[in-house]
């Protein structure tokens, strides 16, 4: 009796993600051609702003100020380095790398965006919050994306019940939405700087879990072909 061999299934769902990588991309550099020639999307920008503006309360203030600060670099580095410890004590070194590897892009899309774009933030007299540094893409659009996507791609597909997973999913979805918002809402952000952040953060996630995903399914399947050829040998 032989074994039939297993199926090969390395490039199983992988086309999609990168079809979804390069719409992300193409997307990425058309906003922030927009930006530079301020332009096309950056339409957006001003009219936005002035309605968060004039929309501004006692009950959402101190709200978007509470959620920014979960959604900025400190917390977000917090949540990933214990995510990466909790990953490294199980034995999962793959998932640890690919936290650490996705949180330190994201730093450097931030930083090395702000600095090649050198785009000014929002008017002084709008800000809530004190910021000085430059705008685009915005870092804790892109840095919460980053982290709590990854979070979700690894972690969400584990939990057995389905009405659970919805509940987590919709949860991260409304956490970077809030994040988002909540800079424009407190005057530190030009739409498009958050939308920048969750298209660059979007874009570096997908094609770090497809290097992810291709990885595991060669090992899987390097694993299985060891397996078939060792029943081969004994059934022969």
């Amino acid at each position: 009796m032989t074994t039939n061999p297993p199926p090969d299934r390395i490039w199983h769902r992988i086309p999609a993600l990168a079809v979804l990588a390069g719409v992300l991309a193409v997307f990425a550099l058309g906003l922030t051609s927009n930006v530079l020639d301020r332009d096309g999307l950056t339409m957006i920008d001003t009219p936005l702003s002035n309605w968060a503006i004039e929309h501004r309360n006692g009950t959402l203030t101190p709200l978007a100020i509470t959620v920014s600060y979960l959604g900025g670099t400190v917390a977000m580095t917090i949540v990933a380095t214990l995510a990466v410890l909790a990953f490294a004590k199980l034995g999962r070194w793959r998932e640890a790398a690919l936290v650490v590897v996705t949180g330190l892009g994201s730093w450097a899309l931030t930083d090395g965006g702000k600095h090649l774009i050198d785009r000014p933030r929002p008017p002084v007299v709008n800000h809530i919050i004190a910021k000085t540094n430059l705008a685009y893409p915005s870092g804790h659009s892109l840095g919460s994306i980053v982290v709590i996507s990854t979070l979700a791609l690894l972690l969400i597909p584990r939990i057995r019940r389905p009405a659970i997973r919805w509940v987590a999913a919709v949860a991260a979805v409304t956490f970077v939405a809030a994040v988002g918002l909540s800079r424009i809402y407190l005057g530190v952000h030009w739409p498009t700087d958050v939308l920048g952040g969750w298209t660059l953060g979007a874009m570096w996630v997908v094609l770090c879990f497809l290097a992810y995903r291709y990885l595991n399914q060669r090992q899987d399947r390097a694993a299985a072909g060891f397996e078939y050829s060792g029943a081969s040998r004994d059934a022969a």
